[in-house]
């Protein structure tokens, strides 16, 4: 399988930092068991100890929709007994298909979690352990590129596949010194000005919270704060002040949306943080089924992004990590220490919108931080 050999180095070399002697728990879907098969061989050439955890989609999916809830909500006995003994978890995300949520009790959704985060019975059970014993965990999203999720999406999936393999092949530490020094000007700064030549002109301030940085360098520093780290990675995100955003903001990279549409020219006019115009050049119904849910604080500014990953490319599924791109979102972001209530969506997910723009100038506090979307930092 020589095509993961530079993505199983990265793994388990670079991201995770895999040591002799330590134990390895993989946990792998159908559809990628023969990259969980090539990482766990990697372990073994260092002396590290692997086991591989199956689970098949259509087990899944039957577990969801047949099992009690009680049951699902419990940590197993000799789960919980082997991730004790355990030094890396290394999750695949999936599953091969895009989620049939309504195949899935609306009780019972909050379990479908495939990226270990958020809060319901289970994964906060799993969350002590592994933040007690500090357990360092990464996630694989490289293992959502399938031919399925491509064609929900309207992908070329090879051309999908190569770019995501790309943006887990860039140099993830500099992705990380590069995240911290942005994230420190954040923590910093106050007046915000966002601007591009498609029509975006917004003005925002930030309150000094904390921003989220997104790099794949998996810390035990990290882990005992219970960080869940993803591969690919790129991007410092920060919740500004929910009230302070006026101005216009145009998405100039289409967005994908099920059934394989786009929605083209997205541009939102805000006053006082609050949405109070809308138009697209094509698709706003999925924009407007979004703001029609009317889950509390939907329509409010949220939070504020750049991407840092130089390997990965607009208009697929990671245009918030793409160098030089830059992010802004509205609706719920407690999450991210803001103060936008919204009701949690099937899985546990936090309801927002959120899309990006290319070639912005960025000023904080008058200092330009990104002209026409080349980093300055």
């Amino acid at each position: 399988m020589s095509e993961y050999t530079e993505l199983v180095h990265q793994i388990v070399s670079v991201c995770l930092d895999v040591r002799d002697g330590e134990n390895v728990w993989i946990q792998s879907w159908d559809h990628t068991i023969d990259l969980a098969s090539e990482i766990a061989s990697a372990c073994r050439k260092i002396r590290a100890h692997p086991f591989i955890n199956l689970t098949t989609e259509d087990y899944w999916m039957r577990s969801l929709a047949d099992s009690p809830k009680e049951l699902l909500e419990t940590l197993p006995t000799h789960q919980a007994a082997a991730l004790e003994q355990t030094d890396v978890f290394i999750f695949m995300i999936g599953p091969r298909n895009v989620i049939d949520w309504s195949k899935i009790p609306s009780e019972k959704q909050e379990l479908a979690n495939v990226w270990y985060l958020g809060s319901n019975k289970y994964l906060d059970a799993w969350r002590k352990i592994t933040t007690k014993h500090s357990i360092r965990t990464l996630g694989i999203e490289y293992c959502l590129v399938t031919e399925e999720r491509a064609k929900a999406l309207g992908l070329n999936y090879e051309e999908w596949r190569e770019v995501m393999l790309a943006g887990c092949l860039s140099d993830q530490r500099e992705i990380a010194q590069r995240a911290a020094r942005i994230a420190n000007i954040l923590r910093e700064g106050q007046e915000v000005k966002v601007q591009t030549p498609f029509g975006t002109r917004l003005n925002f301030r930030l309150v000094g919270r904390e921003p989220s940085m997104d790099d794949s360098i998996v810390t035990k520093e990290g882990a005992t704060k219970g960080v869940v780290k993803f591969l690919p990675s790129g991007c410092v995100e920060v919740a500004a002040d929910e009230d302070s955003a006026h101005g216009a903001v145009v998405y100039d990279v289409a967005i994908p949306v099920r059934g394989g549409k786009r929605i083209k020219g997205l541009t939102l006019q805000f006053n006082h943080g609050k949405v109070v115009k809308y138009k697209a050049e094509a698709g706003i119904q999925a924009f407007e089924d979004y703001l029609k849910t009317g889950l509390g604080d939907i329509d409010k500014f949220a939070f504020f992004g750049l991407g840092l990953n130089p390997g990965l490319k607009p208009g697929f599924t990671q245009d918030d990590k793409v160098l030089g791109n830059v992010n802004i979102g509205i609706g719920g972001n407690m999450s991210k220490g803001g103060k936008n209530r919204t009701r949690t969506l099937s899985g546990g997910r936090e309801p927002h919108w959120w899309a990006t723009m290319t070639k912005a100038t960025v000023e904080i506090d008058g200092k330009t931080v990104l002209k026409d979307g080349v980093t300055l930092l």
